[in-house]
This record gives C-alpha cells, structure tokens and sequence, in this order.
C-alpha cells in the first residue's frame, strides 16, 4: 500500500486538470492561428507552396499538442492507478478522464513497458 499525503495528492490532481485546459487552450490557439494565417494570407502575395509551407508548419504543431495530450491521458492513468494502491479514493480527487479509458490504457502501456 502506498502511503500519499492526502494534500499532495490532491495537488498533483490540481495541476492535471491544469495540464490538460494548457494543452487544451494551446490547440485552441493553434486553431485560431490558423484561421488568423489564413485570413491574413488572402491577396498577401505569397504564393501557393509558401502559404503551403506554413500551414503544413503550423498544422505539425497542432498535432504535436494533440500527441502531448494523449500522453497526459496515459500519464493520469498511472497517476490513478497509484490512488488505487493507496488509502485515498480514487474518486476523492476528482478525474480528468473516465475510468474505462484508464483501465484500458494503463493496461496497455503497462504491458509494453513491462
């Protein structure tokens, strides 16, 4: 049984939910970003393949949060997985993520690491 501080646990949840509306607020401003190129863009003068470039650029970002994001997924996942094997309720924190997809991923990273 692991024996967590109830306060830092909860902290460490805290900045979880913080991590996921960060990563979630930086694929918001990507997407806006893309708008405002976009915008910007028409009747600028820059040719097809330089505006090509950019967004291509732009887009390479975007999925590098979205693939940080579902790292995070696994990451709570063990976070989680760790209250399991304590005296704190798994539920007494709050979860970012649901319990099935937890149970599904940690399984699955679990079994690739081991």
């Amino acid at each position: 049984m692991l024996n967590l501080d109830p306060v830092k646990t909860q902290a460490v949840a805290d900045q979880t939910r913080q991590a996921f509306a960060s990563l979630d607020n930086a694929l918001v401003d990507a997407a806006q970003l893309t708008t405002a190129f976009l915008t910007a863009s028409q009747g600028s003068g820059l040719t097809a393949s330089e505006s090509q470039r950019i967004i291509k650029q732009i887009h390479e970002s975007a999925t590098k949060i979205i693939e940080g994001r579902s790292d995070m997924i696994r990451a709570t996942a063990l976070l989680t997985r760790c209250l399991e094997h304590s005296a704190i309720p798994v539920t007494s924190v709050g979860c970012p993520i649901g319990f099935e997809l937890e149970r599904q991923e940690t399984a699955r990273h679990l079994t690739l690491v081991a």
